[in-house]
């Protein structure tokens, strides 16, 4: 028995749709974290660096692991800018990674200065590899670090941002390597 013409059209075209609609789809993946002071985040896990974080005055801009050296010892230090929008100023920040307990302060700010484009630059001293605020290195698998920035404006209002960086294992491997780890 022959089928009618719409059949196999019919599967063609679905085949095809199906076809051009994966194209089209990208996987997208993400995980749940809940940081040290209780608050859940959904982070997106990708080896692309875009982190969307921030409120109505303040949008997180840049962050940086920076390696660097306190005479023959190699160390570990962060960088960090904020983009300040309107007309709000900050008066103080401070910087913390928020992933576990103990949360630990990697930078206090108590006069940030803004640069023309309304973006301030902070950055941490370089932590030796025996320091607590860079152990995670030491771990093998992907993780999340949550860095929270906690700022003080002029007006008196406090804005928290947290900022959730995924770490590829692989890049853990580097920064060991850096600091002359094993």
């Amino acid at each position: 028995m022959n089928n009618p013409p719409s059949i196999p059209l019919a599967a063609s075209l679905a085949l095809a749709s199906l076809c051009l609609a994966g194209c089209l789809m990208q996987a997208s993946y993400e995980v749940s974290v809940t940081t040290a002071d209780g608050v859940t985040l959904q982070v997106p896990l990708s080896r692309t660096f875009k982190v969307d974080a921030g409120d109505d005055a303040v949008k997180f801009f840049n962050f940086k692991f920076t390696p660097g050296s306190e005479g023959e010892v190699k160390t570990f230090g962060y960088a960090f800018a904020l983009k300040f929008l309107g007309g709000h100023v900050p008066a103080q920040i401070v910087v913390e990674d928020d992933t576990e307990q103990p949360i630990l302060q990697l930078f206090n700010d108590p006069a940030p200065k803004l640069n023309q484009s309304k973006v301030w630059v902070g950055r941490s001293k370089g932590f030796n590899p025996a320091d607590e605020h860079i152990n995670w290195v030491n771990t093998l698998d992907n993780g999340v670090r949550v860095y929270r920035f906690t700022i003080t404006m002029t007006d008196g209002s406090v804005h928290i941002i947290r900022a959730p960086i995924f770490v590829p294992g692989e890049a853990k491997a580097m920064f060991r390597a850096e600091l002359g780890l094993k």
